[in-house]
Formats: structure tokens, C-alpha cells, sequence
């Protein structure tokens, strides 16, 4: 089986291959709620792995073995994209997170033509597409190429994990997107006046500009409380795990 953390790359690798056979796939939709009126306003499709007993895998570490895989990784992407819009709940938006280097497999195995992830989404309504932060200067690139095409078929456009560590963030794709969505380790920086600052600033940027902001990782009523003071728009995490809804797709 896949670990959380693993030693035996050779041994994961087949465990991979063999969970990609059997599809053995789940989507979980996490809430967003509007910290003004504590309404749920959408929510967000998270790829979910199992054991063949049932056990849930670690998607981090799923994700991290694909990417070994770029053509693996493209098309597991898009089967759990079919599944994600499938069984969205509701008529709510629906926030999808798009791997940037699966989207520019497709985009150069069509060389030019349409791309697969455009064609599944196409008609799909209420989609806001999630461009994740990025840790070089390429995957800012493409993370850009695939912001205006996404942007050009009439999908809102929301700006993952800003300020997670380890990562950067392009200004050109900061201005543009329709929601600013903070990292969790914000709720926990609370000592540094000045990340408090810059985060009051990219907030009160958000504010004027017309974006939307939303924080993830609230966990407790403090970290609710946080949210509120800031001025956030938006919260998601485990405070609010009753209202998650997990789809199993296989068996």
C-alpha cells in the first residue's frame, strides 16, 4: 500500500499503478462559508484515494508519485476532474483545483487544439478554477497560460494557498484573479506585526479591487473569530467537517 511518507519508491510505484487500475477514487466537497451570514456559498472538490481494503490514502503523497509521471498525473487528473463535476453538490459554485503541469500536458499533446481539461469543463457553470501557488518561475508561467484560457471561457479564477511556505506567488496572476485564498499557516502567525501587516494589506487590496478573499485551515471558534476580525469573505476547514460530503466513485 501507499504511505503517508515513502521509503520504498519502487514498491509505491506499483501500489500506484495498481490503485490508478482499480480506480479506486472519491471526491470530498468542502464548504465555503460567508462569515456574515454563515451560509454555505460553495464548495471545493478535493481528490480523495483509497486501499483495497477501504483506507483512505494520503492524496499528498498520491499526487507526489504522479508528478513523477506526467502523463499518469494529466490523465488521473482529469478522470477525478469527470468525477468532481459529477456529483457536485447542489447547483453552488464549485471550486476545482487544477494542476498547472497536467493542464500543459494536454496542451501540448494537442499542440495547439483544444485542451481536454477546456472541453470536460466547457458548459459546466458556477466553476471557479484554482491556480496554486507556485515554487519557480516556469510553473508561474504556465500557471499564467492557463489562468487566461480558463479565464477566456468565462470560468472565475481563485489564486491557492497564498503565503503557504516554501512558495512564491506572481503579482501578474495576484491582480487578476477573481478570489485570494490564504494559506492556514496565516490563523497561526499571529506574533509577526509584520506578515500581520502584509496580510491587512493584501485583504484591504482584495477589498478595492473587487476580489474575494477566503481563508482555509479554521479549525476552532478562535480561528473563526480571526477570519471575522480580518475581514475575510470566505473560511473553510475541519470546524465545519459536518457539512463535508464524500463521494466514493468505485465499487
Amino acid at each position: 500500500m501507499l504511505t503517508s511518507e515513502p521509503t520504498n519508491l519502487q514498491k509505491d510505484n506499483l501500489a500506484l499503478l495498481e490503485l490508478i487500475t482499480q480506480q479506486r477514487f472519491g471526491v470530498e466537497y468542502q464548504p465555503l462559508i460567508d462569515t456574515l451570514t454563515g451560509s454555505v456559498m460553495g464548495y471545493e472538490a478535493l481528490a480523495r484515494f483509497y486501499c483495497s481494503d477501504d483506507r483512505p490514502l494520503s492524496p499528498l503523497t498520491v499526487f507526489k508519485l504522479l508528478h513523477d509521471s506526467p502523463l499518469m498525473l494529466a490523465q488521473v487528473e482529469l478522470h477525478l476532474k469527470r468525477l468532481q463535476v459529477r456529483y457536485r453538490p447542489d447547483d453552488l459554485p464549485l471550486f476545482l483545483n487544477l494542476d498547472p503541469h497536467a493542464f500543459a500536458i494536454f496542451s501540448e499533446v494537442t499542440q495547439g487544439g483544444s485542451n481536454e481539461f477546456i472541453s470536460l469543463l466547457r458548459g459546466h457553470s458556477g466553476l471557479v478554477i484554482e491556480i496554486i501557488e507556485n515554487t519557480d518561475v516556469n510553473d508561474a508561467t504556465i500557471s499564467q497560460q492557463m489562468s487566461e484560457l480558463m479565464r477566456e471561457q468565462g470560468f472565475s479564477i481563485a489564486l491557492d494557498d497564498l503565503g503557504a511556505p516554501g512558495s512564491m506567488v506572481s503579482l501578474t496572476i495576484l491582480s487578476e484573479v477573481d478570489f485570494i485564498k490564504f494559506d492556514r499557516s496565516w490563523l497561526k502567525e499571529t506574533q509577526n506585526d509584520s506578515m500581520q501587516l502584509l496580510l491587512r494589506s493584501v485583504i484591504n487590496f482584495a477589498r478595492l479591487s473587487g476580489k474575494k478573499t477566503v481563508i482555509e485551515g479554521v479549525e476552532t471558534a478562535e480561528d473563526l473569530a480571526k477570519a471575522v476580525n480580518l475581514g475575510i469573505d470566505y473560511v473553510q476547514g475541519f470546524f465545519y467537517q459536518e457539512l463535508f460530503i464524500t463521494q466514493r466513485c468505485y465499487g
